[in-house]
């Protein structure tokens, strides 16, 4: 999906997730930190939001980070991570690929993220009860959960509730990292 496709298909879902729980767009802007603005142009595919905007406003909705992105599978579902478009931190050293967004009325979703070189990424808190699972496909990565720091190798994986802030780190001074994420949703 190209850059201003997506743009498009994140406006459109988000406009119908606050229109479906009654949010006018001062009040999705004060409940996500978000500006009015802002909100206006990524509703009308204008503006490609940051990874942390996607973040903000999927807690203030209390939907999932990929409910921007959802849309009905098919039975069999091919993907080829070259082909997707990746969400951005500001910097772009944090690349998201959604590999298989939330599908409805299923609890999880899947990703592929990379962190350049010697580089890190902070999340915020998700909505309570998230759990992440991570998967080191190549490089080191620092993980922090809370006050807790964790070094995980290729091959390694962890799992933690993500409710609580925390960060991503590639220590490596001359490779990406790359992990495979799942983010499991409990029941509503």
């Amino acid at each position: 999906m190209e850059k201003e496709q997506l743009s498009k298909l994140i406006g459109v879902r988000l406009k119908a997730l606050r229109v479906e729980q009654g949010y006018s767009l001062d009040h999705l802007a004060q409940i996500t930190t978000v500006s009015k603005p802002m909100l206006g142009q990524i509703e009308r595919g204008e503006s490609n939001p940051t990874v942390g905007t996607l973040w903000k406003i999927a807690k203030g909705l209390n939907v999932s980070f990929t409910s921007f992105l959802e849309e009905e599978q098919d039975a069999v579902t091919v993907v080829k991570k070259e082909e997707i478009e990746p969400l951005t931190g500001h910097d772009e050293a944090f690349k998201v690929y959604p590999l298989f967004p939330k599908p409805l009325h299923k609890p999880f979703e899947l990703f592929s993220f990379s962190l350049a070189k010697d580089s890190s990424y902070v999340s915020e808190p998700h909505q309570k009860g998230v759990e992440e699972y991570l998967v080191v496909e190549e490089g080191n990565l620092e993980l922090t959960v809370g006050n807790q720091l964790y070094q995980l190798k290729k091959g390694q994986a962890i799992h933690f509730r993500a409710d609580d802030i925390h960060a991503y780190k590639n220590t490596d001074v001359e490779d990406e990292c790359i992990v495979t994420m799942l983010i499991y949703y409990p029941p509503k």
